[in-house]
């Protein structure tokens, strides 16, 4: 089980044994503004990330689903409609995953192997259903609430203080537009610039190697 990333795997691995290596996650969209604004500043910063998406919102905004895949970042399943999980039924919630996964498949030719359940909340129902869907189960260890912020000022007042530790899983929402200034901001601060930013699964072992399913990191809100 990980608790958060450690070890790159070998094609991803980190310029130097030495540096620092961390995971940028975004959930809940995709948003028809933000996300391709965010998007744009990954690009400028050579930044690949992970994006949990919602089914439904990738229904509705299929293009940014495509551009997401097609820049090189993950994308990852973060159920149907994102419905309040003590709510939500282990057999719905398992329907939800599969039809997000067929979406995804249909809009990007890649099939998805990483979950993010809503706010992080898992049944031991749940997680064996998505043991049996052959879904790696990944939450986070850094959380900057960015939904709770009020100005772009705010978030920047986040990242200069943040001490980026190797595995670090960061999450944020890219249905707000603070993570647009994240990403602005990653690419360009001192504590960042010797960090590499990395998708999940860089973190995962091929699977070819292990059967295993793994477990990244905790947390709430999501």
């Amino acid at each position: 089980m990980l608790s958060r990333g450690r070890r790159l795997r070998s094609n991803a691995g980190a310029e130097r044994p030495a540096q620092c290596a961390i995971s940028l996650t975004f959930d809940d969209g995709p948003h028809p503004e933000f996300t391709p604004q965010l998007l744009d500043n990954l690009a400028t910063a050579d930044i690949r990330g992970t994006f949990f998406i919602v089914g439904e919102k990738a229904e509705q905004h299929p293009d940014i689903v495509k551009r997401i895949a097609d820049e090189g970042h993950e994308i990852g399943n973060h159920t149907w409609t994102h419905s309040e999980p003590r709510q939500t039924s282990t057999k719905k919630f398992r329907d939800e995953i599969v039809r997000t996964n067929e979406l995804i498949f249909e809009l990007t030719g890649a099939t998805c192997r990483v979950t993010r359940s809503p706010k992080g909340e898992l049944s031991p129902g749940k997680i064996l259903a998505l043991l049996k869907l052959r879904q790696t189960i990944v939450l986070w260890n850094q959380d900057p609430k960015d939904y709770r912020m009020e100005s772009w000022s705010d978030m920047e007042t986040w990242c200069r203080n943040f001490t980026p530790e190797h595995g670090d899983i960061v999450l944020m929402h890219d249905n707000h537009r603070f993570a647009v200034t994240a990403a602005a901001l990653a690419g360009s601060l001192p504590n960042m610039s010797d960090v590499k930013f990395c998708r999940v699964s860089d973190w995962l072992r091929d699977s070819r190697k292990s059967n295993s399913n793994n477990l990244s990191t905790t947390g709430r809100q999501s």
